[in-house]
This record gives structure tokens, C-alpha cells and sequence, in this order.
């Protein structure tokens, strides 16, 4: 029985893992403007961000259904913008309410500061406004936004 040549082994196990990570940061679109200036996202960055969101969104303590509200009004301010090829699962909010778990995200604008905007989310059902999070998340994803402004 013949074996695989070891020296074949690494770059295979790292071209699966990029295609395996390529993949998942193309099902979502990331990108950000601050006071004008369009953020510099990394796929690492962006990676981050999409986690950091994902806990951003879960620590809410204010989650309201906003019909009237379109994300485009939003857009216009320095924000984060999220948009997913295929839409999300995400739990909003502290309080665990029907409704605000398990809701399939389909794009999100997140104003920015983070400390006095809120994240407009759009979902396969409703428009969701979420604000007011963890302070310990606000700091740690405003230090990532702040690697994505110096060039």
C-alpha cells in the first residue's frame, strides 16, 4: 500500500483550509466608513468583525421591531455594514423573548460609535433596532475598528 508523500501533506491541509475559510467570509459582504473615510478590512478583520457582531447583537438590552426604518437611512453615517449571501442565525438581545433568538439575518448596518448608535438589522421576517451593549464588547470591537483606520 503506497502512503501519501509527506512533503505534499502541508500544502494541501493549507490550500483546503484557505478555500474552507475563503468560502466562509464570501457568504458575507463586510465593509465600513468612518467620518467619511472607507474602513481597510482584511479578511482576518472582517472575520473578526463578523464574530465580535454576532456577540455585539446578543448583548442588546434594547431590541425593538422597527417596520418604518430602512437601512438606507442609516448608510449615510459611519457605520459597519454586513451583508449576507445566505441569510444568518443570530440571537438578539439579553432577554431571551420569542422572536429574538435563532433570527436569520439577511444584512445589518451597525452605527457607529458603538456606545451611541444601534444596529439596524434586516431579517428573513422583520426590522430589528438593537442598542445599549456590553461595554466590554463596544471596547473590544472598537479596537478592531481602529486597526482598520490606519493604513
Amino acid at each position: 500500500m503506497k502512503t501519501f508523500p509527506a512533503f505534499l501533506l502541508t500544502p494541501l491541509i493549507f490550500l483546503v483550509g484557505h478555500l474552507t475559510f475563503a468560502g466562509a467570509t464570501d457568504a458575507v459582504q463586510v465593509s465600513g466608513v468612518i467620518d467619511g473615510r472607507k474602513l481597510q478590512l482584511t479578511r482576518e478583520l472582517q472575520k473578526r468583525l463578523i464574530e465580535e457582531s454576532v456577540r455585539l447583537l446578543a448583548s442588546c438590552s434594547n431590541t425593538v421591531v422597527q417596520p418604518h426604518r430602512r437601512l438606507e437611512d442609516v448608510k449615510s453615517k459611519s457605520q459597519l455594514h454586513f451583508a449576507f449571501t445566505e441569510p444568518r442565525s443570530f440571537d438578539l438581545g439579553i432577554e431571551r423573548r420569542p422572536g429574538t433568538t435563532n433570527v436569520f439575518v439577511k444584512e445589518m448596518v451597525i452605527e457607529l460609535p458603538l456606545s451611541s448608535g444601534g444596529a439596524w438589522v434586516s431579517s428573513t421576517l422583520f426590522r430589528w433596532f438593537c442598542s445599549k451593549y456590553d461595554r466590554k464588547i463596544i471596547k473590544e470591537m472598537e479596537e478592531l475598528l481602529m486597526s482598520a483606520q490606519n493604513p
